[in-house]
C-alpha cells in the first residue's frame, strides 16, 4: 500500500501503537512496571475493594488511578485502551501482518477458528475476569504476576538480559510468546479470547455513545472494512457496530474507499477520525505522568533505601535485605520503587 492512501487517522493510530510498545518494551524502567501493567492496575483495584486489610494509599495508588483512568475514556470512546495505546495488541496486530505476508492464505484459512467455535470463546474472557476479581480479594496483591504477559513484555530489554529475566519468572515469557505465536497464525486471540483487562472495557464500552455507523446507500459492498477489523467484526452486514468485541480502533472507517460509507459517530454527531488516537495518545501519556508521579511520591521510596510499603495492614521498613530474602524464588526482582503492592511480601 502506497503511503499516500494511507488515511491520516490510520498513521496516527499505528503511531501512538508503535510509541506505546516501544515504551513498554524499552523505556518503562523509568517507573515502576507495576504502576502502568494494565493488569497489575486491574487487580489492585479489585484487591483494593474486596480486601479490608489494603490501605487507601494502596488503592490509590499509579497504576489504580491509571487503570481508573482509562476505564472511564473507555466509556467515552469504546474500548479505546485497547484499540489505541494496548503494546500486547499492538504486538499482535504486527505478527497477524507478518503472518499474513509469510504464511498461504490456504492454510490461514484452514487454520481459522470455526465461526461457532469463535463465538463460544470470545465468552471465555468473561469468566476470567470474574476469576480475577474474586482471587484478587481473596488473596490481594499480584496473584496473577507469575503468568502476566505485560510483566514479561516489561522485561526483555531490562537490567540482567533475558535469560535472567526469563529464569525469574517462565511463565509470564511463555505465555507472552504463546500469545505472539497464535497471533502469528490467527490474530489478536489473547484480546478476544482471555484477557481479563478486555472484558472488563467491553462492559464499560456498553455505556459508550461512540459506535461506528454504516451508511447503505453509500456503501459499494467491497467488504473491506470487515477484512480490516483487527477482531474480525464483519463490520460491511451491520448498520451500526454495537458489540463489545469493536475496539473503537476505526481501522474498517479508515478501511472503506467510499466517502461517508462508514463514519465513528457520538451521539448521532459525526466525530473526527483522528480525534480518537490523538485522545488516547494524550490520556494514556497524562494518566502515565499522574501514576508515576503518585507512585513515587506516595508509595514509598526506591529499595535499598529504606522506604516503607504497607499491605494487609502491616507497616513495615522495605531494606535491600527485605526485598532480597522475601523474593527469592518467587520470581519477582523488585520494583524501582515501592508501591505498597505486598509483591515482595508474598
Amino acid at each position: 500500500m502506497k503511503l499516500k492512501k494511507i488515511k491520516p487517522a490510520r498513521l496516527i493510530r499505528w503511531a501512538v501503537l508503535a510509541a506505546s510498545t516501544v515504551f513498554f518494551l524499552f523505556i518503562s524502567g523509568v517507573v515502576s512496571e507495576h504502576a502502568i501493567c494494565p493488569i497489575g492496575g486491574f487487580e489492585m483495584f479489585f484487591t483494593g475493594v474486596f480486601n479490608t486489610g489494603f490501605t487507601i494509599a494502596g488503592l490509590f495508588s499509579g497504576m489504580v488511578i491509571l487503570f481508573l483512568i482509562m476505564s472511564v475514556f473507555s466509556i467515552i470512546f469504546r474500548r479505546a485502551y485497547c484499540g489505541y495505546v494496548c503494546p500486547m495488541g499492538a504486538l499482535q496486530e504486527l505478527f497477524e501482518k507478518i503472518g499474513r505476508l509469510v504464511l498461504p492464505e490456504k492454510l490461514r484459512k484452514k487454520l481459522r477458528i470455526p465461526e461457532k467455535a469463535d463465538k463460544v470463546l470470545r465468552w471465555f474472557k468473561y469468566p476470567v475476569l470474574a476469576a480475577f476479581v474474586v482471587f484478587a480479594g481473596l488473596f490481594g496483591g499480584h496473584w496473577m504476576i507469575k503468568a502476566d504477559p505485560f510483566i514479561a513484555m516489561m522485561g526483555i530489554f531490562k537490567g540482567q538480559g533475558f535469560s535472567a529475566a526469563f529464569l525469574r519468572n517462565p511463565g509470564s515469557y511463555i505465555f507472552f510468546f504463546a500469545i505472539l505465536i497464535f497471533a502469528f497464525f490467527m490474530g489478536r486471540g489473547f484480546c478476544k479470547y482471555i484477557c481479563p483487562a478486555g472484558a472488563w472495557y467491553a462492559i464499560l464500552s456498553k455505556l459508550s455513545p461512540n459506535r461506528i455507523v454504516r451508511n447503505q446507500d453509500k456503501c459499494s459492498g467491497c467488504t473491506l472494512c470487515s477484512r480490516a477489523c483487527p477482531m474480525n467484526i464483519d463490520v460491511a452486514n451491520l448498520e451500526k457496530v454495537t458489540t463489545v468485541e469493536c475496539l473503537g480502533c476505526q481501522e474498517c472507517v479508515n478501511a472503506c474507499p467510499v466517502d461517508g460509507a462508514l463514519s465513528s459517530k457520538m451521539g448521532k454527531a459525526d466525530i473526527p477520525k483522528v480525534l480518537a488516537p490523538i485522545a488516547a495518545a494524550a490520556v494514556f501519556s497524562g494518566g502515565l505522568v499522574l501514576a508515576s508521579s503518585i507512585s513515587s511520591q506516595g508509595g514509598g521510596h526506591p529499595h535499598g533505601s529504606g522506604g516503607s510499603g504497607d499491605y494487609h495492614g502491616e507497616t513495615r521498613d522495605v531494606s535491600e535485605a527485605d526485598v532480597s530474602a522475601s523474593t527469592a524464588g518467587t520470581g519477582y526482582a523488585g520494583c524501582s520503587s515501592c508501591i505498597g503492592c505486598g509483591i515482595c511480601a508474598g
